[in-house]
């Protein structure tokens, strides 16, 4: 449901005053995504992936820096998986929006082209 007049000039008022208070937030908020977040985490995951890797790599050192190795590459895999999933299901919903934007605006075409004729 869109929004009206009176509540879209609400809406920028209290956005201008926002951006008059706290600039610096402004500026983060409206910069940052979801998927800039999710991808940093999954940089993280790669970096737990590497060092569980180096620390598999050292169970001639010792049995539990291959434990410690495995069981940091395990838990950086799944939270990995986890994070990519969300970012692809955060890129499916919004090519899901655009297709169905552009219908809704082809049929509303449409259907006016088809008043103006009739």
């Amino acid at each position: 449901m869109p929004l009206s007049d009176r509540e879209q000039q609400i809406l920028s008022d209290i956005e201008a005053r926002l951006r008059a208070d706290d600039p610096k937030f402004a500026k983060t908020v409206g910069t940052t995504t979801v998927s800039a977040h999710v991808r940093r985490k999954v940089k993280l995951a790669v970096a737990g992936l590497a060092v569980g890797m180096i620390l598999l790599l050292l169970i001639i050192q010792s049995f539990w820096f291959g434990v410690a190795g495995f069981a940091l590459m395990l838990g950086s895999a799944v939270y990995g998986g986890h994070q990519l999933k969300r970012l692809g299901a955060d890129q499916t919903n919004r090519l899901g929006g655009q297709l169905r934007g552009g219908f809704d605006r082809y049929m509303r075409d449409k259907r006016d082209r088809g008043k103006e004729g009739g």
